[in-house]
């Protein structure tokens, strides 16, 4: 099996990105499959609050990427601000965590990484910098150059794919349309591909009650989204609905169907997060590389304090690993 090399970007320097990501690492040591690369400020890993964590680790600092060895924890120091603020947004912290990703990208492009992890970031903090983009899948679409790209959860349970993202809840109507629904079609079909899945069967959520009872409740289920999935389906995808989307995930969760394709951002991550608050991952589907992520933010509250939970980052990186090598 060839060697995967991981790159970890640290996000939001001051939330608990550092730590979620030196936690999960303990999980990950000496595997002959993979290498990871952490992109941050290496004087971040010289505070008080991670030393137990950091002395666990075997780290090597590296200046070019061109000889990791399996099983090695490499850091590539992006800067060298040491003053960093933490528990709360911060436009220094703001800008530096588009600097960790814009270097992990970089080094994916020269072929020296093969998959990417990202910590969270935080939106306010971005905001303060001066930043356009509003998160991770934007600015990676961005910078790889992607067209068409949708953002996915995963859990070993149920699965599900955003076809809006973060959008005012009044505005998600007039957004949905047809092309934009068959690229999520077709993007929930290749994601379940991706794991293994051989013949998907994917399944559309309503995007109103009863998935608008025939008209009575909103005509969006029979004027978009049920012609949509019509010209899926002539394209070959398995895929089906609209359901009533109060059943739909708990028949997904019952094996009977493989993925869903939520009309909005609640809509599906009300369900991944009720039963898979700890290990449940965001993918980013249609960039050229594999993008996951843990699901969920900074944290500021509980960030330097020694007490967040790991598994989601730890689930973020056994995804990322078997997704590479099955790439």
């Amino acid at each position: 099996m060839s060697l995967k090399v991981i790159g970890l970007s640290l996000g939001d320097l001051g939330g608990v990105g550092v730590e979620v990501t030196l936690k999960a690492l303990l999980d990950f040591e000496k595997r002959d499959d993979c290498a990871f690369v952490i992109f941050g400020s290496a004087p971040v890993l010289f505070r008080e609050e991670l030393k137990s964590l950091v002395e666990r680790l075997p780290i090597r600092f590296i200046f070019d990427l061109a000889h990791i060895k399996p099983g090695e924890i490499c850091f590539f120091s992006v800067t060298d601000y040491s003053d960093i603020v933490i528990c709360r947004p911060d436009a220094r912290n703001g800008r530096m965590s588009v600097q960790f990703i814009e270097e992990a990208v970089k080094s994916i492009k020269e072929g020296h990484v093969h998959a990417l992890v990202t910590a969270p970031i935080c939106k306010e903090s971005l905001q303060m910098a001066g930043v356009s983009f509003t998160g991770h899948t934007t600015l990676l679409q961005n910078l790889s150059g992607s067209q068409e790209v949708s953002m996915a959860f995963y859990t070993p349970k149920l699965k599900t794919i955003l076809a809006t993202i973060h959008t005012p809840l009044q505005t998600v109507s007039g957004i949905l349309n047809h092309d934009l629904l068959c690229k999520t079609i077709l993007h929930a079909h290749e994601f379940c591909v991706s794991l293994g899945i051989r013949f998907p069967k994917v399944a559309v959520a309503g995007l109103n009650p009863h998935a608008g009872e025939s008209g009575m409740f909103g005509s969006e289920e029979e004027d978009i989204i049920a012609p949509a999935i019509a010209d899926m389906v002539k394209r070959g995808v398995h895929v089906s609905g609209p359901y009533p989307a109060d059943t739909l995930y708990y028949r997904a969760y019952n094996n009977e169907f493989d993925i869903v394709v939520s009309m909005y951002h609640d809509q599906g991550l009300i369900p991944i997060k009720l039963i898979g608050f700890h290990d449940a991952v965001n993918v980013t589907v249609g960039l050229p590389f594999v993008r996951t992520s843990p699901d969920h933010g900074t944290a500021f509250d509980i960030a330097y304090k020694g007490t967040c939970n790991a598994s989601s980052m730890s689930a973020a990186m056994d995804l990322a690993i078997g997704l590479a090598h099955g790439a």
